[in-house]
C-alpha cells in the first residue's frame, strides 16, 4: 500500500535555478495542492521529492544530483522526481546513477500529475523525456494564484524558450524555441496577482526580449507594456527581469519612461567586454553597443540599478582579453555584477573549443571580477545616502527591524512604525551603511 492510501500525501519541492523555475515551482505546487498533497519541506519525509532542476552551471547539475540522493536518503519508499532543464540534458545519467524514480524533462513537467499516477523505481525509473524539446510549439500555460514562497513579490512567466544558440549555452536545447504567452492571458494572469496582494510583479521568461515575436499576429515587448498601462488594475510595481542588449531598443525606453510604475531597475547581460571574445561567444552585439546603451539609460534614468551578467574564463580568452573586459566594466556605471566562470556544457559548441583556461586562473578572474562587483554595488548605494526612497515591505528580520526591497532594487533595513507590515510600501529615508547593508528610518 502506498504512503497515500492512508493519508493525506506529502510533497517536498526544491528549486535550482531562475525566476522562470521559481514560477513553475509555484505551478507545480498548485497543482498538486488540488490533487489533495500537502506541502512539507524538502528536509522533512515526504511522499513525494521534486528537484526542479537547472542546467546552466556543471555546479547546478551536481546540486540537483545531491539534492535526489537526499531525498532518498530521507525517505527511501519515496517517489523522487527529477524535472526540468538537467533532467533534460541529462536525463540518462540520473537513470544510470539511481537518482530518481520519475525523470521528466522541460515539456513533460507540465503533465506531473499524470506521470506520478505512472509507476517508477529507482532500479527502473518512469521516463518523461521528450527527444527534442524544440519541437514543442506551444506555449506551456501555468497559471498561479499565489507564489509558493508566500513573498511580497510575484512572477509571472510570459516566455519560454531560446533561440540565440550562444556557443556555452544549452537553454535553446533544453528549453525548445521562443515562445510567447498571449496578451490576453498574460493579462489575466497579471491581474490575478495583483488581486491577489502582490506589491510587485516581476515579468519573466529564458529570452524576455523576445515576448510576441513568435505570435500570429507579432507583438513585442513595449507592446505588452502599454497594454498593461491601459488595463486595469495596474500593478503597483512592475520590474523587467533579464533583458538583451540588442533588445533594448529606443521604443522601450520610451514606454518605460511613460510609466512609473515600472521599476527602474535594468539587468543588461553583458558575459565579455572583448570583441573576440564576443564573437566566439556568439553574441551578437559589441562592447560599444553595450556602453552606449547603458549610458543612455543612465541619462534617462539616473536612479536606475543596471545589473549586468559576466562570464570569465571562456575558452581562449587570454589575460589581455579578460583586462579589457575588468576596464570595461570598470568604467561603467553599472550598480552590480553576477559573476559565472565559464561551465562546459554538454552539447554546446564551447566545450569542444581546444584552448581552455585553467580551473585555477578562472577562479582568479572570477574572484577579481567579484569583488569589483562588490565596489559596484557599494558605490551605487553610497549614492542614495540622505534619498527618501519607496520600499516594499518584504520581511520582518527580527522584533525590531524590517527589511524592503527598492523600485531600483536596493535593500534597506529600517526599524518598525506603526502599521508597517510586509506587502505595504514604505517611504525610507537612507541614512547610511551599516556594514555592508544600508540602514534608514521611515519617513512621516
Amino acid at each position: 500500500m502506498r504512503p497515500e492510501e492512508h493519508h493525506e500525501p506529502t510533497v517536498a519541492i526544491e528549486t535550482l535555478g531562475c525566476k522562470v523555475n521559481q514560477y513553475e515551482t509555484s505551478y507545480f505546487f498548485e497543482l498538486l495542492k488540488q490533487a489533495g498533497y500537502r506541502a512539507v519541506s524538502f528536509r522533512e519525509s515526504a511522499d513525494v521529492y521534486i528537484v526542479h532542476s537547472c542546467a546552466v552551471t556543471a555546479k547546478a547539475g551536481s546540486q540537483t544530483r545531491q539534492l535526489l540522493r537526499r531525498a532518498r536518503r530521507t525517505n527511501p519508499e519515496a517517489r523522487v522526481v527529477a524535472a526540468g532543464c538537467y533532467a533534460q540534458l541529462d536525463g540518462q545519467r540520473i537513470a544510470r546513477e539511481g537518482l530518481a524514480t520519475h525523470i521528466l524533462g522541460n515539456p513533460g513537467k507540465f503533465k506531473l500529475l499524470e506521470w506520478l499516477r505512472r509507476p517508477g523505481s529507482f532500479e527502473k525509473p518512469c521516463i518523461g523525456l521528450d527527444p527534442d524539446p524544440r519541437l514543442c510549439a506551444d506555449f506551456d500555460i501555468s497559471p498561479v494564484s499565489h507564489m509558493h514562497t508566500g513573498r511580497t513579490r510575484a512572477m509571472l512567466k510570459v516566455q519560454d524558450g531560446c533561440d540565440a544558440f550562444c556557443s556555452y549555452c544549452v537553454v535553446p536545447r533544453v528549453r525548445g524555441k521562443s515562445r510567447s504567452l498571449a496578451p490576453a492571458l498574460a493579462l489575466e494572469q497579471l491581474h490575478q496577482l495583483i488581486r491577489a496582494g502582490y506589491g510587485e510583479i516581476v515579468l519573466t521568461g529564458i529570452h524576455l526580449g523576445k515576448w510576441g515575436k513568435d505570435l500570429a499576429s507579432p507583438r513585442s515587448l513595449p507592446d505588452l507594456l502599454e497594454m498593461i498601462a491601459s488595463s486595469a488594475p495596474l500593478p503597483p510595481r512592475l520590474r523587467l527581469s533579464s533583458i538583451e542588449p540588442e533588445e533594448f531598443d529606443s521604443r522601450l525606453v520610451e514606454v518605460i519612461s511613460a510609466n512609473p510604475w515600472i521599476c527602474r531597475h535594468f539587468h543588461i547581460p553583458l558575459q565579455s567586454a572583448d570583441p573576440v571574445i564576443l564573437s566566439r561567444m556568439g553574441r551578437s552585439y559589441s562592447p560599444g553597443n553595450y556602453s552606449e546603451l547603458v549610458h543612455r539609460l543612465v541619462a534617462s534614468f539616473p536612479e536606475a540599478a543596471i545589473g549586468a551578467d559576466v562570464l570569465t574564463g571562456f575558452p581562449g580568452e587570454s589575460e589581455k582579453q579578460f583586462e579589457n573586459t575588468l576596464a570595461f566594466i570598470d568604467g561603467l556605471p553599472l550598480g552590480y555584477l553576477h559573476v559565472f566562470p565559464f561551465s562546459p556544457r554538454p552539447g554546446a559548441p564551447a566545450a569542444q573549443f581546444c584552448d581552455p583556461v585553467h580551473p585555477d586562473e578562472m577562479k582568479r578572474r572570477a574572484l577579481i571580477l567579484q569583488e569589483l562587483g562588490r565596489r559596484k554595488k557599494r558605490a551605487f548605494r553610497e549614492k542614495l545616502q540622505g534619498q527618501n526612497l519607496e520600499l516594499l515591505v518584504e520581511t520582518k528580520v527580527r522584533s525590531d527591524l524590517f527589511e524592503g526591497l527598492s523600485g531600483n532594487y536596493v535593500k534597506v533595513f529600517f526599524l518598525p512604525a506603526e502599521g508597517i507590515c510586509s506587502g505595504k510600501f514604505v517611504m525610507v529615508k537612507v541614512k547610511g551603511f551599516s556594514g555592508e547593508d544600508l540602514r534608514g528610518t521611515v519617513v512621516g
